[in-house]
């Protein structure tokens, strides 16, 4: 079948599927999900999940948590406005100052000698 031009035009059964294809629900096993989830997995410290108060970090590990931030913050930003955007940012957000205030202080123990 060919295309036919007037007011409108009539798609071929391929170009119906290169049209729907990339919207087609795919549910839990869309491609793209997994990939996103796999992307957060890979990019957040994998220690991360096992910090308690009893732990110590050093400034290295707080380097790893900035970093894993800016990377989900640059997904996140690309999410389309909504209350579940607004809190993953909050989140990050809250998450940054707390690095930031951490390394803050081990700056200023390491000017003086690791003195407590």
């Amino acid at each position: 079948m060919t295309r036919r031009i007037s007011q409108s035009i009539t798609p071929t059964a391929d170009d119906v599927a290169a049209l729907r294809g990339p919207f087609v629900s795919k549910g839990a096993n869309d491609p793209v999900i997994k990939a996103l989830r796999d992307y957060f997995k890979a990019t957040a410290p994998l220690w991360l999940a096992k910090l308690d108060e009893k732990q110590e970090l050093t400034r290295e590990r707080l380097a790893e948590i900035r970093d894993a931030t800016i990377k989900r913050r640059a997904v996140i930003e690309a999410l389309p406005a909504g209350a579940a955007r607004d809190k993953a940012l909050a989140e990050l957000a809250q998450t940054e100052s707390v690095v930031d205030e951490m390394d803050t202080a081990l700056a200023g123990a390491g000017a003086f000698g690791g003195i407590n």
